[in-house]
C-alpha cells in the first residue's frame, strides 16, 4: 500500500512533465558532495554537470546506478567517456543518463540523454588558467500510452583557476531553451550554477556552489572531499533546497575506481548510489 502511495506521488508530476530532465544526480560522487560539482568536475561525469571540467580529467570510463528514495520502479543509470585528444584539441566526453520508472512490467516513463562534450583551454600560465566547455544534448523522453518525443538542448561551462589552490565555475543547462511534447510543448529545465572551490591543502578540497533554474529560488550546496589514505577519499556535504544531507567515499586500485554515496531526503527514503570507473 505504502509503495502504491508514493507510486501515485512521483508518477503524476512526471506524466504532467513537471519534473523531467530535471537535476538527478547521475555521479555518487556529485551526490556524496550534495551537487557541488560544478567546480570541483574533474573527472568523465563533467560531461552531465560542468563541460569544461573535462580539460582535467584522464581519459576514464565511469558507469552508476541507482534506485532513486530506495524505490524499486525509480532507476536511474549513467555512463560516461572521456578521451583527451592531441596538443591543443581539447578533451571530448560521452554521456549516456537513463531515467527509468516501471511497475508491473510496464514502462511507465523512460527518459535518455544522450551527451556530445568538449573543453578546451583558453588560457594557460604559471599563476592561471582558463578553460572553456559545451555540451549538445538529445533528450528522448517515452511516456506510456503517449509515445515518444526528443528535444535537443545546449550546456555551456567555464572553470577559472587562481594560484593552482583556487576553481571559479560558472554553467549554464538548456542555454537554447528546448521543449517537449506536440499538443502542450513543456520547457525543459533552464538552470544556472556558479561557484567556488578551494584547496587548503593538497589531500583537502571545498566546494560552495549556488544553483538558480528560472522562477525558483537559489540553491546552496556545499562539500568537502578528502583524501585520508592514497587509495581513499572521504566525502560530505549539504544542500538546502531540499534539505538534504549526503556522504560517501571513493577508492582507487589499479585505476579502478569505486564510489558509493548516500544522500537523505525530507520525506522520501534516502537514496543509495553506487558507481565504478576506470582509467585507461
Amino acid at each position: 500500500m505504502r509503495k502504491t502511495i508514493l507510486l501515485v506521488l512521483i508518477i503524476i508530476p512526471l506524466i504532467t512533465l513537471n519534473a523531467v530532465f530535471d537535476d538527478y544526480e547521475p555521479s555518487p560522487r556529485a551526490r556524496a558532495l550534495s551537487g557541488a560539482f560544478y567546480s570541483v568536475s574533474d573527472d568523465a561525469d563533467a560531461v552531465f554537470y560542468n563541460p569544461a571540467g573535462l580539460a582535467y580529467s584522464d581519459n576514464n570510463l565511469r558507469v552508476s546506478y541507482t534506485r532513486r528514495f530506495n524505490l524499486d520502479f525509480s532507476v536511474l543509470s549513467s555512463v560516461a567517456l572521456a578521451y583527451r585528444l592531441p596538443a591543443r584539441w581539447g578533451t571530448i566526453g560521452l554521456g549516456l543518463l537513463s531515467h527509468d520508472v516501471d511497475y508491473k512490467d510496464v514502462s511507465l516513463l523512460a527518459e535518455k540523454q544522450y551527451a556530445l562534450s568538449h573543453a578546451i583551454t583558453l588560457l594557460a600560465d604559471v599563476h592561471s588558467e582558463i578553460q572553456l566547455g559545451y555540451t549538445l544534448n538529445l533528450y528522448q523522453l517515452g511516456i506510456e500510452s503517449f509515445g515518444d518525443q526528443t528535444s535537443f538542448g545546449l550546456n555551456l561551462g567555464a572553470l577559472a583557476v587562481l594560484h593552482q589552490r583556487t576553481r571559479l565555475a560558472f554553467a549554464i543547462t538548456n542555454l537554447n531553451n528546448p521543449r517537449v511534447g506536440k499538443d502542450n510543448r513543456h520547457d525543459l529545465p533552464q538552470k544556472m550554477s556558479m561557484g567556488i572551490s578551494y584547496r587548503p591543502y593538497e589531500e583537502v578540497n571545498t566546494s560552495l556552489e549556488l544553483r538558480k533554474g528560472l522562477n525558483e529560488d537559489t540553491e546552496i550546496r556545499s562539500g568537502i572531499e578528502v583524501k585520508v589514505l592514497e587509495i581513499l577519499d572521504l566525502r560530505v556535504g549539504v544542500r538546502n533546497k531540499p534539505v538534504s544531507y549526503s556522504a560517501g567515499l571513493g577508492i582507487e586500485v589499479y585505476n579502478i575506481t569505486l564510489d558509493y554515496a548516500f544522500n537523505t531526503h525530507a520525506t522520501l527514503s534516502g537514496t543509495h548510489h553506487l558507481g565504478l570507473g576506470y582509467k585507461f
